[in-house]
């Protein structure tokens, strides 16, 4: 996967080195025998008529085989709320805008970078039509076909989400460009990533987007949640995602392997977050409360 379009090129130099060797010599001719015989030049002519048929069809086999399927319709999987920032080992913490979920889904295509767009909000509303700063954003996707899983948003000079912008842009009316803020990759080049865990998932989206005026990748801090909400308190973000490392993606799915952490008053319903089930403690080892409290007494650890 992720060759663009050189299995057709590959499968016509295979071609040409077995048309070479035969001609070397490795395979004569059929049905040759002294020169300038009768049966040399039959046989010399099915030669031609079997290349020939060779260079026809090899080809056009490897394209077929290079074809890489349609692309599934999925849906966004969703967090669950969280009322309190933390850190943790096990989570991934994204700063979050408070945009619209939307899947972007590109391809497939004969190379890299090219290929259509479908920029399907929670509901499945292709939105390109509105948005047609986001038709061309293959160019940003070193891959033949991919699934991205982001937010929508349109933003002032500060950086922060405007939600009244952003919705009359999706209402098809003018205005500042949206931009497409990517967290996830969902299919690659042919490829499910669902069971996938998060970081790798992470991974495969660093490597291949290219960031630009109209889509950027998130970036994730490990382990310490809250000092990155603090700091997304301070400039005004909506919120925090807290997503599990190992965390499958499970699309259409509400799930605590996702955690979603408000910034400011009302982004969440008050009822929805009291709600809320809580984030189990960290776990630690079975010794480590031991170790603290023998750290506290008077011991001699040379005794």
């Amino acid at each position: 996967s992720g060759t663009g379009g050189r299995g057709t090129a590959g499968s016509s130099g295979h071609v040409a080195g077995v048309a070479g060797r035969r001609m070397g010599g490795v395979e004569p001719f059929p049905g040759c025998g002294r020169r300038g015989s009768v049966g040399s030049l039959a046989g010399l002519a099915a030669y031609h008529r079997r290349t020939m048929a060779d260079q026809l069809t090899l080809p056009l086999d490897a394209a077929v085989a290079a074809r890489l399927p349609d692309l599934p319709d999925l849906q966004p999987m969703l967090p669950r709320p969280l009322a309190e920032a933390f850190d943790s080992e096990d989570h991934l913490f994204e700063p979050w805008w408070g945009g619209v979920r939307a899947l972007v889904f590109v391809g497939p295509a004969d190379e890299p970078g090219g290929g259509d767009v479908r920029v399907a909000d929670a509901d499945g509303v292709d939105r390109v039509a509105a948005l047609p700063e986001l038709a061309g954003t293959a160019v940003r996707v070193a891959a033949r076909s991919a699934i991205l899983d982001g937010e929508l948003v349109v933003v002032d000079a500060d950086g922060r989400a405007d939600a009244a912008a952003l919705s009359a842009r999706l209402a098809g009316d003018a205005g500042r460009p949206v931009a497409f803020l990517a967290f996830d990759v969902l299919h690659l080049d042919g490829r499910s990533l669902l069971n996938q865990p998060l970081a790798r998932r992470r991974e495969a989206l660093r490597r291949i987007l290219r960031p630009g005026d109209e889509m950027v990748a998130v970036p994730a801090i490990a382990t310490e949640g809250l000092a990155l909400f603090e700091a997304i308190v301070a400039q005004g973000l909506a919120g925090m995602m807290a997503r599990q490392r190992q965390s499958p993606y499970l699309p259409g799915t509400r799930s605590r392997l996702w955690r979603l952490i408000p910034a400011r008053a009302g982004e969440i319903p008050a009822a929805e977050l009291a709600a809320a089930p809580s984030e189990p403690a960290a776990s630690t080892s079975a010794t480590a409360p031991v170790l603290a409290m023998l750290s506290k007494l008077p011991l001699d650890d040379g005794a």
